[in-house]
C-alpha cells in the first residue's frame, strides 16, 4: 500500500474584509451616535477607540477567511468563541480528500503539519534528524492504519480515531468581528504561542494591514497594544533563563529602546521609559514574516 504524504504549512486564505477597505469608517459612524462631535476627524476616531479599547464598535466591521491547520492545534482557535464557523468533516469525507474543491489540496495525498521543531532545515542536528525520522515513520504507519481499517469495512468515523494529530484536516470557513479578530491577535502574537498559532496569527496580521491599511502599525501582541504587558513572572520569558523553545521577547529589556514593563513591574514602581514605536513594530514584522513562511528557524 502506498500512501502519499506531503508536507504543508498552515494556511490562511480567501481573506475579506466586508465593505472592503473603508469598512472602518463604520467604526467612526457608530462612534458619533455616542456623542463623538464631528469636528473629529474619521480616522482620528478609529485610532483613538483602537488605543483606548474601547472596541464594541469594532464589531461592526466583519471579516471571514478559509483556515488550514493540523488536526492538533484545530481546538485551541475555536476556543475564540467570538466567530462563526463551518468545518472539514472526517466522519464524511476521506481525510486525504476534500469536501470542496480548496485551494492549495492535492487529490489522493495526506497532507501534513510537521512541527515548528522538526521541519527540515539546512541546520538540522543530528539529534533533530533523528526525530524527524521517528515521527515521519509513524505518520506513514498510522495512515496505513488507517486505510487497512476503513476498507476493511470498519465506518469511517470510527476508522478516523488512528489519525495522526499532524494532519492537516482543521479546515475551517471563519466569519469574524474586528473586535474578536484584534483580541485573538493580541494573544497568539505572543512569544509563549504554539508555533503553528503564532503562524496563523502572523498571516492574519498581514491580511489584515493590506485589507485594512488604517490599522497599519497599530496590531501585536498585548504588551505591544497595551504598553503593558499582563505575562509577569512568566519564567523563561518575561524573566529568568531564556526558555529553550520560545523565541525571546522582544520587548523584555529594560535598557532596550523598545522595551515594555509588566503591569507587575509598574505596580513595583517602575516606570516607562521613551518608546521607540517604529523599531517596535520592525522588530516584531520580523518575526512575524517568519513565524507566517513557516521557517522552521
Amino acid at each position: 500500500m502506498t500512501i502519499k504524504i506531503k508536507e504543508v504549512k498552515p494556511q490562511i486564505w480567501n481573506f475579506k474584509v466586508m465593505g472592503g477597505e473603508n469598512a472602518w469608517k463604520e467604526v467612526a459612524y457608530s462612534a458619533r451616535m455616542s456623542g463623538v462631535p464631528p469636528h473629529v476627524t474619521e480616522e482620528a476616531i478609529f485610532k483613538m477607540i483602537l488605543r483606548n479599547d474601547y472596541t464594541s464598535a469594532f464589531e461592526h466591521i466583519i471579516i471571514k477567511f478559509d483556515i488550514k491547520i493540523a488536526k492538533s492545534i484545530a481546538p485551541e482557535i475555536l476556543e475564540h468563541r467570538m466567530s462563526s464557523h463551518s468545518g472539514f468533516s472526517t466522519r464524511y469525507v476521506h481525510p486525504n480528500k476534500s469536501a470542496l474543491e480548496l485551494k492549495f489540496k492535492e487529490e489522493d495525498v495526506y497532507e501534513i503539519i510537521t512541527p515548528w521543531h522538526l521541519i527540515k532545515t539546512e541546520k538540522m542536528t543530528e539529534e533533530k534528524i533523528a526525530q524527524r525520522k521517528i515521527f515521519l515513520r509513524n505518520i506513514k504507519s498510522n495512515l496505513k492504519a488507517y486505510e487497512t481499517l476503513s476498507t476493511s469495512g470498519l465506518p469511517r468515523e470510527s476508522a478516523r480515531y488512528i489519525l495522526p494529530f499532524c494532519q492537516a484536516v482543521g479546515i475551517y470557513h471563519f466569519t469574524m468581528n474586528l473586535r474578536s479578530l484584534l483580541n485573538f491577535l493580541s494573544l497568539r502574537l505572543c512569544v509563549r504561542v504554539a508555533p503553528e498559532m503564532r503562524s496563523i496569527a502572523s498571516q492574519l496580521y498581514f491580511f489584515l494591514e493590506i485589507d485594512l491599511p488604517v490599522i497599519k502599525g497599530m496590531v501585536g501582541c498585548r504588551g505591544f497594544m497595551k504598553r503593558a504587558c499582563p505575562e509577569s513572572d512568566v519564567t523563561g520569558v518575561r524573566k529568568g533563563e531564556q526558555h529553550p523553545f520560545y523565541p525571546p521577547c522582544l520587548f523584555k529589556t529594560p535598557e532596550s529602546e523598545i522595551y515594555i514593563p509588566t503591569q507587575k513591574e509598574l505596580g513595583q514602581g517602575g516606570t516607562f521609559k521613551k518608546f521607540d514605536r517604529e523599531k517596535a513594530i520592525q522588530a516584531q514584522e520580523f518575526n512575524f514574516r517568519k513565524w507566517a513562511d513557516w521557517t522552521g528557524e
